[in-house]
């Protein structure tokens, strides 16, 4: 027993040295940031923090930048415990910004219950749609997204949605980022946006971004090269359509930020149209 008990605190001891466990809080309310997204020196993924703004690297993993939607991107400079990331805010010049009137409702895109389905794979962390305005010279409004998602192994998982400015069907500036939970009982997930936001004329790019961290991880058991190989997977899964691929956009995230290319035509990995709905007022 006392041999055991040794054996065990020495593999404990050898984890914890090689492993570093921080946290990322905001700098003015010291309140931890959920899901904060870390790049690294010299590797090809990112991961992010757990919703507790906490995060466990291995010793080889560097930090490059810290980011997260509504703050300053932090690049590091020393390795520390905790990162205090600053709010970000814009001067915006005062403009006329028309309300909603509720008087009419619309959707633009499809979804529907089917079995293929988008997830982490290779160096893609972003699928992504163009989403045209294709209703109405006045204004509308969004109050809503919809989309097919399953869980391989969790009972619940988030992700995040970007919503992009669309400039000639690539994203352009970042309009709004939210992280959606998505549930295993329930196929259709749908997120009420908690103010309804204006649908630019020129319409818009809705990205999905998965989450990698250990709230949505799973380890699975894979055919790679004709070899059954433990891999590690991330829940949820975005649902597809069955019809030909059209204004699909694949990203790859590298330590200069997001690189967008459009996706339509590259046979080799996109087979489906992206399932995505949004619902729109006047």
């Amino acid at each position: 027993m006392t041999k055991f008990l040794a054996v065990t605190l020495f593999i404990l001891s050898i984890t914890a040295f090689s492993q570093n466990r921080i946290k990322i809080l905001d700098a003015e309310s010291q309140k931890p940031i959920s899901y904060a997204k870390l790049t690294f020196k010299d590797k090809h993924y990112y991961k992010n923090t757990e919703e507790n703004g906490e995060i466990t690297l291995e010793k080889s993993e560097e930090i490059f930048e810290i980011q997260s939607f509504g703050y300053e991107d932090f690049k590091v400079q020393q390795n520390q415990p905790t990162y205090l990331l600053q709010p970000k805010f814009t001067n915006i010049d005062e403009v006329r910004i028309p309300k909603p009137k509720f008087s009419k409702t619309f959707t633009i895109g499809k979804v529907s219950k089917e079995n293929s389905f988008y997830g982490v794979h290779n160096t893609i962390w972003m699928v992504a749609k163009e989403l045209r305005n294709d209703i109405s010279e006045a204004p509308l409004f969004i109050e809503s997204i919809k989309f097919y998602s399953r869980l391989f192994s969790k009972k619940s998982a988030t992700i995040k949605i970007n919503i992009y400015y669309n400039e000639n069907g690539i994203p352009g500036d970042l309009y709004k980022s939210v992280i959606v939970t998505c549930v295993k009982k329930q196929k259709i997930t749908e997120f009420i946006f908690p103010k309804p936001f204006t649908l630019p004329k020129e319409g818009i790019i809705v990205g999905f971004e998965w989450i990698l961290n250990q709230e949505n991880s799973y380890q699975k058991m894979m055919m790679i090269n004709g070899e059954k190989k433990e891999t590690i997977g991330h829940d949820p899964m975005i649902g597809s359509l069955t019809e030909n691929p059209k204004n699909i956009i694949l990203g790859n995230l590298s330590q200069e930020g997001w690189i967008f290319v459009n996706g339509s035509n590259n046979s080799s990995q996109i087979t489906k149209n992206l399932g995505i709905e949004l619902k729109l007022t006047n």
